[in-house]
C-alpha cells in the first residue's frame, strides 16, 4: 500500500526540504491542495507537483479550497455559493491535470434545492475528466449521508476522516456504512473530544478495530493527516518518522485481517 502525509504537517519548511524529508522516512505520497490563500505556507500547485516529482512521491488526494465560514453558502443561491462552484470545478481540473487520485469535498449546510442543483453540476465536470468527488464526514453527518445515498455515480465517493469520526460521531460506524464506496482517507488520531489532527500514542482510537474494517475495502493508500497543535514537542524528523512507524503498521494490521478474511475466519 502506499503510504502518505499531508505536505504540510505542521512544519514551516521550505517545500523541496519537506518533500525530501517526507521521502526519505519513507512516505510515498502526499495529500495537498491548490488553495492561493495558502501559496506562503506549500507554494503554487505546479511547484509543489513539480517538487513531488523529483523526490519521486505520488499524488494522492487534492483538498478542495475553502473558508470554514462559506461552506453553507454551498446549498444558497448567492456569490459565495457560485464562487464555492467555481473552485470546486476548477480543483477537479486540477486533479486531473496533475494526476490527483480524487477531490475531497466539505459539505456542511442545510440541504436545499440549490445545493443539490450545484452538486450536479459539479458532478457533470467530475465525470467528464473522470476525476471522483470524496465526500468527507464532519460534524454534521447529513450532507454526506444526502450525498451517498442519492447519487451512486462511481465518482460520488467517501473520504473517511477518523479524527472526525472519532470526535464527533464515534457512535455511527461510517466505514461498514460506506466502505464500499472508500477512496481515501485522513487518518489522525484524538482524545474523543476535539479534532486535534494527531499521533496515535496521543489519542484513543481503536486501530486493531480500524484495520479490521479498512481490512474489508480496496482502499490503496494510507493518508495521515497531521496539524502542529496535537504534536506536542516532536520535531518535524520525529513527527515523520512516528508517522511512518505508525503507517507500517498499520498496514501490517491490515495485511494479517485480509488474510484472516481469505480464510474465511
Amino acid at each position: 500500500m502506499y503510504k502518505g502525509i499531508s505536505f504540510y504537517f505542521g512544519y514551516d519548511i521550505p517545500i523541496k526540504e519537506r518533500a525530501r524529508m517526507i521521502a526519505n522516512v519513507g512516505f510515498s505520497s502526499v495529500i495537498t491542495n491548490a488553495d492561493k490563500k495558502l501559496v506562503c505556507q506549500n507554494d503554487r500547485i505546479e511547484k509543489q507537483v513539480k517538487v513531488f516529482k523529483e523526490m519521486g512521491l505520488h499524488c494522492s488526494s487534492l483538498h478542495m479550497r475553502y473558508n470554514r465560514e462559506d461552506l453553507p453558502h454551498f446549498f444558497k443561491k448567492d456569490k459565495i455559493g457560485k464562487k464555492l462552484e467555481k473552485n470546486l470545478k476548477k480543483d477537479l481540473k486540477i486533479a486531473k491535470k496533475y494526476g490527483f487520485s480524487c477531490v475531497v469535498v466539505h459539505l456542511a449546510g442545510e440541504i436545499s434545492f440549490e445545493g443539490v442543483e450545484r452538486f450536479k453540476r459539479i458532478l457533470n465536470v467530475a465525470e467528464k475528466v473522470r476525476v471522483p468527488l470524496a465526500l468527507e464526514n464532519l460534524i454534521d453527518l447529513n450532507p454526506l449521508f444526502y450525498f451517498l445515498d442519492n447519487f451512486k455515480s462511481e465518482y460520488v465517493k467517501f473520504c473517511y476522516d477518523s479524527g472526525h469520526n472519532n470526535a464527533f460521531n464515534k457512535e455511527v460506524d461510517l466505514l461498514e456504512k460506506y466502505g464500499d464506496r472508500l477512496v481515501c482517507v485522513h487518518l489522525h488520531d484524538n482524545d474523543g473530544k476535539d479534532d486535534l489532527h494527531g499521533l496515535n500514542r496521543f489519542g484513543t482510537i481503536d486501530w486493531q478495530d480500524m484495520a479490521k474494517k479498512l481490512a474489508k475495502t480496496n482502499l490503496s493508500c494510507l493518508d495521515y493527516e497531521l496539524l502542529p497543535r496535537s504534536i506536542n514537542g516532536l520535531s518535524a524528523q520525529e513527527t515523520l518518522v512516528e508517522g511512518m512507524k505508525q503507517a507500517n503498521e498499520l498496514e501490517e494490521m491490515i495485511m494479517k485481517e485480509k488474510a484472516l478474511l481469505e480464510k474465511g475466519v
